[in-house]
């Protein structure tokens, strides 16, 4: 396989062998016919969606969940063509296209519902819809004592066709107590639905954490974002097990070298000046690509497996690292590779470590990474002892 040529030089890498292997995993947790739904919202939790779509359907997952209409509408136009479940709300005016395209919609009350069944009717589609019931999170979803009532509403709606019914975990990867007092509320819903003749074929409710730690709550379909990519739902209350690896790295290439002298100030604002001398990098990378500017900063990054920090402040496209005492060891060159997430050679930069200098968790660090840095399948290879190689192919 030929060596990966980036379009700039900074750039993801997206391991095929790692987000396979992470799917193998997670099926393997499931008792059949629990359906294995990745979410890929927010650009794949910045992993690119049309990208890492095209390896779960390859990987073999049932089916895909997304935040808003128009991300499900980007995965049509790239011939995705696996069930996809828009968890978020859909404006009635979005509703049309969305059934036309075969998008599942999430309803929660008549209103929204109306809207998509006048839709499907305009279209002469029947709409499929999933009803969300709020349990505890408190963002969207019927109350519990109402979801009877509205679906045997929606039942009247000829268009609509109810697939399936779900909750959302606001603990599971930190409070486990709470997740079974929600996961309890939703199965006296789904027990008084049965009763009535009412209930959808597919219930869910167990997000990444819930499926690592509450297989009881598998159902129909597990929804699984953050455990997909190989990032911890919890790093200390819910760490995924070690057979899952990161599929994520960050590199970029040194654009320029220069020796500072004491007095010598560094980038906007001055607001570093060399009190000796000293070597730096340009690097580029910036503020526009997801590389936050203040108040916190990703601190350092690595080159030639050592950290090399940030100094000055952060722009829109470039940052500077003081590389002397790398280079004390060994020249620092233009092109030589910058690691901002993943390994190189011994050491580690890791999403999570990252999320603790700017004081996040690691879904924000990879989800903030902007779509104008490009993303690329690299070839890994996933063992006992982890990912080696690092060859890719561009999608």
């Amino acid at each position: 396989m030929a060596a990966l040529v980036p379009e700039r030089p900074t750039w993801l890498e997206i391991d095929r062998s790692a987000l396979l292997n992470n799917v193998r995993q997670l099926r393997a947790l499931l008792t059949p016919p629990s359906l294995l739904t990745g979410v890929v919202k927010a650009n794949a939790y910045g992993h690119g969606a049309v990208m890492v779509c095209r390896l779960l359907v390859e990987a073999g997952v049932d089916r895909l969940a997304v935040a808003t209409v128009g991300e499900a509408l980007e995965l049509r136009a790239a011939d995705i063509h696996l069930p996809i479940l828009v968890l978020g709300y859909t404006p009635g005016a979005l509703a049309l296209e969305a059934v036309a395209q075969e998008i599942t919609l999430t309803v929660f009350d008549l209103e929204t519902a109306g809207a998509i069944a006048a839709a499907a009717q305009a279209s002469g589609k029947r709409a499929r819809v999933h009803l969300k019931v709020n349990t505890g999170m408190n963002r969207l979803g019927v109350a519990p004592g109402d979801a009877r009532a509205l679906l045997s509403a929606l039942s009247e709606m000829r268009s609509l066709e109810v697939e399936g019914i779900f909750t959302h975990f606001a603990t599971s990867d930190t409070d486990r107590a709470y997740a079974e007092e929600q996961f309890r509320c939703f199965v006296s819903v789904l027990d008084e639905l049965a009763a009535a003749g009412l209930r959808p074929a597919i219930a869910h409710a167990a997000n990444s954490a819930a499926t690592l730690t509450m297989p009881h709550a598998h159902l129909e379909m597990v929804r699984c974002g953050i455990a997909l990519y190989g990032l911890d739902p919890d790093e200390d209350d819910t760490p995924l097990p070690s057979t899952f690896v990161p599929v994520m790295s960050w590199k970029a290439q040194v654009a320029q070298v220069r020796h500072l002298q004491p007095g010598d100030a560094v980038s906007y604002g001055r607001e570093f000046v060399a009190q000796q001398p000293m070597t730096v990098a340009t690097i580029p990378v910036g503020y526009a690509d997801g590389f936050p500017r203040r108040p916190r900063t990703w601190g350092s990054v690595l080159i030639h497996g050592q950290p090399a920090p940030l100094v000055g402040r952060v722009c829109m496209d470039q940052c500077v690292v003081d590389v002397t005492s790398i280079a004390a060891q060994q020249p620092v060159r233009q092109g030589d590779e910058v690691v901002l997430i993943g390994r190189q050679g011994r050491a580690e930069l890791s999403a999570a470590e990252v999320a603790r200098r700017i004081g996040t968790n690691n879904y924000d660090v990879v989800s903030r990474i902007l779509a104008r840095v490009p993303r690329y399948v690299v070839e890994g290879c996933v063992g006992d002892e982890g990912k080696v190689g690092d060859e890719g192919r561009h999608e």
